[in-house]
């Protein structure tokens, strides 16, 4: 017999054994949830990504890692990557039925919608399918905070009175798990505000009030308290908006959004100002503009987070695209090998089955050549692709011209140090302004023609307030054209203004200097034309404090390879032409541009992911 000092010994062994043998898909896991608790998403991807290869080797692997995957780009703020692995946690959810776990996913892929790619109808559809799996668990904590989600995103939409239909779902319902019920208010006043029904909206704050002070709900108090004072402003109630102001002032935390403080400091200034209180009004006016610089600020730093992001997905997805057609070519000339083979074996026996092979045999390399001409054609569309994000993205470098940020805020210092607080206030806003739409319409690979229209109109207008009205300027568009349903490929057209302003209108030493830009129809596409009369292409410059902008200029470059890669996907449909003007007077820029589809919005120029 075994003495129980053995018996001992070989449990310990078996117990180090089996800690030892432990699933190496699992470990990685549990380190990647480890890492997320603690800020370090990074980290947690790159764990994520080693547990992904294990694919098809542990047995304990599921694709429901994808999940994982989607919560710390989202937590990144690497909206496509989140969107894409969320998508791929669905599919494997579905086949398996995990209601639970779809519940959460359509709820996270709603918020994104909504609150990052404003994409409302898909928000609305995302949260109305969560609502679906909510209703079947008989999840009711969730199932009240998705009904406000779906009335925001029919507010977001102007749908106001769909909004109100949600919001007063949850406020009408007294279920105990109904924890929303103060939120739901909130929102309901705010919908009876834009509606301009003060009184509800009041109302409605103030019984929303009652619930968030029992809850001591710091940030709703804060957002109650602020929205009255709006209300009371706009019925000209100074005083009483003032006082509700300052409630709401007291509330004020880190946790408030830097776009609620600066609303809640441009109401205060308002109010204020109506009040002949001068020294205050401009005091919260500062505070709002010092606000309105840090929202800019970080907004630069996530178009250009979130430009990196879908440039590193698109080289995950087409890498992974590239190597699927490695594979398919290495198949089709393994099985080539062994046919020939199996083809030479049966010649050996008889005649009849070699002829029949042989026809066989170009069968197979007829279809090869046709797989392996699809193949090339797929790699060449990748590398337009390539190119043509590459040159947007030299578009909107040169579009942010350094040199022209660094005289706008010159001027602006100029004005405040003259005491034009007025015309600064005004230069600030037109550049603050245009900063916003050229971060907009640089995420897209494809924009609205109004609002590319009226960057360029916002750019015009800051230079000629730059140089002091050297020069007049018209834009005109083409009755038949309707620019809200027009397409353009963004920063396109501002290098053309830009060298009509710098390198000919400021040159000149005429005092009627004028520049006109217009957009008109024509038979297969539309045409964008810029003439100055200015100096003229064949003047030599004068050199000045200018010269270095010309020589670091990257727009017209940019320009003609834009069109390059248009052109390769269009036919030919494109063209730019720069020429001088009457008596070699001035100079002409013609761009000529297809029409865009909406539907290209989802196509092949587009780089949104």
């Amino acid at each position: 017999m075994l003495s129980p000092r053995y018996c001992l010994v070989a449990s310990l062994l078996l117990i180090h054994f089996l800690g030892f043998s432990q699933s190496k898909y699992k470990l990685l896991v549990d380190s990647a949830r480890l890492y997320t608790k603690s800020g370090k998403y990074q980290d947690a991807i790159n764990l994520l990504f080693k547990a992904k290869a294990l694919k098809g080797i542990d047995k304990n692997y599921s694709e429901r890692i994808n999940m994982h995957l989607g919560n710390n780009y989202e937590s990144l703020s690497k909206i496509d990557s989140s969107i894409f692995y969320y998508g791929e946690a669905i599919k494997f959810c579905e086949s398996k039925k995990d209601y639970p776990a779809l519940s959460f996913l359509f709820s996270r892929l709603g918020n994104i919608e909504l609150s990052f790619t404003k994409r409302y109808p898909t928000a609305i559809s995302y949260f109305k399918k969560q609502l679906y799996f909510d209703k079947i668990l008989k999840d009711s904590t969730y199932l009240f905070d998705n009904l406000n989600n779906i009335g925001l995103s029919f507010k977001s939409l102007n749908k106001l009175d769909s909004a109100l239909f949600y919001f007063n779902k949850v406020t009408q319902d007294p279920s105990k798990f109904n924890n929303s019920k103060n939120t739901a208010l909130l929102f309901t006043a705010d919908i009876y505000s834009l509606k301009k029904n003060y009184n509800s909206a009041l109302a409605n704050y103030k019984q929303a009030i009652k619930g968030l002070a029992l809850a001591k709900d710091s940030i709703g108090l804060y957002a109650a308290y602020a929205n009255i004072g709006d209300c009371l402003m706009q019925q000209n109630k100074f005083d009483e908006s003032i006082e509700n102001l300052r409630k709401a002032e007291k509330y004020l935390s880190p946790y408030i959004t830097d776009a609620n403080k600066a609303v809640l400091y441009h109401n205060f200034a308002y109010v204020y100002g109506q009040q002949q209180q001068f020294d205050k009004a401009y005091y919260f006016k500062n505070l709002e503009n010092i606000t309105k610089d840090k929202i800019n600020t970080e907004s630069i730093g996530n178009a250009i987070a979130e430009m990196g992001a879908k440039y590193e997905l698109r080289q995950k997805q087409d890498s992974l695209f590239i190597n699927k057609q490695k594979l398919v070519l290495a198949n089709v000339k393994t099985s080539q090998k062994e046919r020939n083979f199996v083809i030479l074996l049966i010649a050996s026996i008889a005649i009849i089955i070699f002829i029949f092979s042989i026809y066989r045999i170009r069968q197979l390399r007829y279809k090869n050549t046709l797989q392996q001409k699809q193949a090339e054609q797929n790699a060449l569309n990748l590398m337009h692709q390539y190119q043509l994000s590459e040159s947007e993205l030299k578009s909107i470098r040169s579009q942010m011209n350094p040199h022209f940020i660094f005289n706008v805020l010159n001027s602006i210092e100029s004005y405040i140090m003259e005491n034009d607080k007025r015309t600064a206030s005004r230069l600030i806003q037109k550049f603050a302004a245009l900063s916003r739409l050229i971060l907009e319409n640089s995420t897209k690979s494809l924009v609205t023609a109004d609002k590319e229209w009226k960057a360029l109109m916002l750019y015009t207008e800051l230079e000629a307030m730059r140089y002091a009205g050297a020069f007049t300027y018209a834009f005109e568009v083409d009755e038949n054209i309707q620019l809200k349903t027009t397409y353009l490929p963004p920063m396109l057209i501002q290098p053309l203004i830009e060298n009509a302003i710098l390198h000919g209108l400021i040159q000149s030493d005429k005092k009627d200097g004028h520049l006109s830009v217009n957009i008109k129809k024509i038979e297969n596409g539309i045409c964008i034309t810029v003439a100055d009369n200015g100096v003229g292409l064949n003047h030599k410059e004068k050199p000045s404090r200018f010269a270095d902008i010309k020589e670091q200029s990257l727009g017209l470059a940019s320009i003609k390879e834009r069109i390059k890669m248009i052109n390769k996907q269009y036919n030919d449909c494109a063209s730019f032409t720069l020429q001088s003007g009457a008596d070699s007077k001035g100079a002409i820029a013609v761009l000529c541009l297809p029409v865009f589809e909406e539907q290209e919005l989802r196509g092949r120029l587009s780089l949104d992911g």
